[in-house]
């Protein structure tokens, strides 16, 4: 006990040594332990921005001018300078090129006659012709036709024209049903996709309770107001349930830039969306502007590695987030220079348990130079 006492007491009396000692030893352990996701960081970091204007260009050729035009102004936030203004010519053209009148008349006249489609144009033809009815009719004449010569049509198909004939009072759900339309003919719909949509169908139909449809088709209509036609078609193929596509409606209505992320991201931001985190989907957001760099690093267990920092980690349960952002900065602008601060940090842990120890020698001797020899042989 007596023991126990005596070592207290000599602590106590190099109590600022120990403190920093305790300081300098915390503090490597914490940038230890970062040391991996810092290096991450600085990978990441160091990769260059996504070529934007080679994208657009691309898309351009491709005479996808919808998701062209997406690209770009998702990369008018990021660039600057004269980068910034080749990329706004190039949007000037692909505007003019998408204004066409001949263009838009061969895609509109196209969507409406067949009811297919990748183009904003066709698609407007295909809805147009099924908000007059002509297209439901079509569709039902031609799936009949199909029933009555090989016994084979089309259920979703079927259902979904039957859809647009009973609601013409709402038509939300009519615009969406023919979008629906063009997805299947196109094949963009999974086999669990289209069974799930046509159980929700014909619940619908059969108990006039548009309560579901209404929820569920306003997911589609979110992906395809804040994407493009040929970019939903895309996203579709890789979306399981309905449940999938209120998941990713959700996430298109939290970011700005949700759609451009899609775009670069394809089946694999899906994946991370489906099993991640809002932590899992800021990180997608930010490699999507490296383009396919940033997608292939994620693929790579960069997604693992780039967590938040530890100070940063602990902090998250204050109530403001001042401190919080500005230990984020300094750990931003620490990650460049962990190959120097770490040892440094190392060296001073050292230097401090040194002097730790001779403090304690040192008071340890003055102490026992003062204790009686009765005390000393305790």
């Amino acid at each position: 006990m007596f023991a126990i006492i005596r070592v207290v007491f000599r602590l106590w009396l190099c109590k600022w040594s120990l403190l920093r000692l305790l300081i300098a030893a915390g503090l490597l352990i914490i940038l230890a332990t970062d040391n991996s996701a810092r290096l991450a960081r600085v990978h990441f970091n160091s990769m260059p921005a996504m070529d934007y204007l080679d994208d657009v260009r691309n898309l351009r050729a491709d005479h996808r001018y919808a998701e062209a035009l997406m690209v770009a102004e998702a990369g008018l936030d990021e660039l600057h300078g004269s980068d910034r203004d080749h990329l706004q010519a190039e949007m000037q053209q692909i505007r003019e090129e998408q204004e066409s009148v001949v263009r838009r008349g061969k895609e509109l006249l196209r969507g409406a006659l067949v009811g297919e489609g990748d183009s904003l144009e066709a698609l407007v033809g295909a809805v147009g012709a099924d908000m007059f009815v002509v297209g439901d009719v079509r569709d039902l004449v031609i799936q009949g036709g199909r029933l009555a010569v090989d016994g084979d049509s089309d259920e979703l198909i079927l259902a979904l024209s039957a859809v647009g004939l009973l609601t013409t009072v709402m038509p939300e759900i009519d615009w969406v049903a023919a979008f629906l339309k063009v997805a299947k003919k196109g094949g963009a719909l999974s086999k669990r996709m289209v069974e799930g949509l046509v159980r929700l169908v014909r619940r619908a139909t059969d108990t006039q309770d548009y309560t579901n449809l209404r929820r569920v088709f306003g997911g589609f209509q979110t992906l395809l107001e804040k994407s493009t036609p040929a970019g939903a078609l895309r996203v579709m193929r890789y979306l399981d349930d309905t449940k999938d596509v209120e998941l990713i409606a959700n996430f298109l209505k939290r970011q700005k830039t949700g759609g451009f992320v899609l775009h670069v991201a394809g089946k694999d931001g899906i994946e991370i969306l489906k099993k991640s985190s809002r932590a899992s989907e800021d990180l997608l957001v930010q490699a999507t502007k490296k383009g396919d760099a940033g997608m292939a690093w994620l693929r790579s267990g960069g997604q693992r590695l780039l967590r938040p920092h530890l100070v940063v980690g602990a902090l998250k349960g204050l109530q403001k987030g001042t401190i919080q952002q500005a230990v984020t900065r300094i750990a931003a602008e620490y990650d460049p220079y962990g190959w120097l601060v770490i040892p440094a940090c190392a060296v001073w842990t050292f230097l401090e348990a040194v002097g730790l120890w001779k403090r304690l020698t040192a008071v340890t001797v003055a102490v026992a130079a003062t204790e009686p020899p009765v005390a000393r042989a305790a």
